[in-house]
């Protein structure tokens, strides 16, 4: 079954709220992918600078889409009753997001700073890429289910189950950079470990909002097929 996404006069389609959520989505796969160049061995600081202006950048432009999205849902045809999930699900895209911007920044002030003069640090920013990679692909993931919502039901909940087995393997990550750095601790300053801390609990959060929002579009929006 097809969602009905049509419009009605001057109101706005559902397909049109979930494309730009998706669009949204998608400013998060690439502010991902640019966090994970930022971490990279080798990089030059004047690329570090670079790098992190564009996921300021894409940081911006999901601000805007998502007062869009938020203007756009009283003129939709989505059902009041479920404007509310709409809004909780348009929160968690937007954090996504917002967290993609602080490591991308925190990443930043810690080359600019010298943080990575330390070769611990360095490698523990190779765990973090890896780390960031497996975020880019969950949010790809986001992006495909909220696409094919009321379209495809089996895909639907495959993908539900593939951001779920991300958000385990991050958590696992985590766990691991984190042990790294306490075992580290004599050879790591507490303002180096502090920041390895954020930056994997940062990507943590995102993966962890993926899975919030997957499960938020199976329960909620997958009943506006009915």
């Amino acid at each position: 079954m097809v969602l009905p996404f049509r419009r009605r006069g001057s109101r706005i389609a559902e397909r049109d709220i979930f494309a730009k959520l998706a669009t949204h989505i998608e400013l998060s796969a690439k502010a991902a992918t640019i966090v994970s160049n930022e971490l990279r061995s080798g990089i030059s600081r004047h690329e570090v600078e670079s790098l992190a202006a564009e996921v300021a950048a894409l940081e911006k432009r999901g601000d805007e889409l998502a007062a869009e999205i938020t203007k756009d849902l009283g003129k939709s045809t989505i059902p009041l009753t479920m404007h509310g999930e709409i809004e909780r699900l348009l929160d968690l895209v937007d954090d996504i997001l917002d967290d993609l911007y602080f490591i991308s920044q925190e990443v930043a002030r810690g080359r600019r700073n010298g943080l990575d003069a330390n070769p611990i640090v360095e490698k523990l920013y190779q765990d973090l890429a890896a780390m960031s990679s497996v975020a880019r692909v969950a949010i790809e993931r986001l992006r495909e289910l909220i696409m094919i919502v009321g379209k495809d039901f089996r895909r639907a909940r495959e993908l539900n189950v593939e951001i779920d087995f991300y958000e385990d393997r991050i958590d696992e990550m985590r766990n691991e950079v984190l042990n790294k750095v306490y075992s580290s601790r004599h050879d790591l300053d507490p303002l180096a470990m502090y920041h390895i801390i954020e930056i994997a609990r940062a990507i943590d959060r995102v993966v962890d909002t993926c899975k919030d929002a997957s499960h938020i579009i199976l329960s909620a929006l997958s009943s506006m097929v009915s």
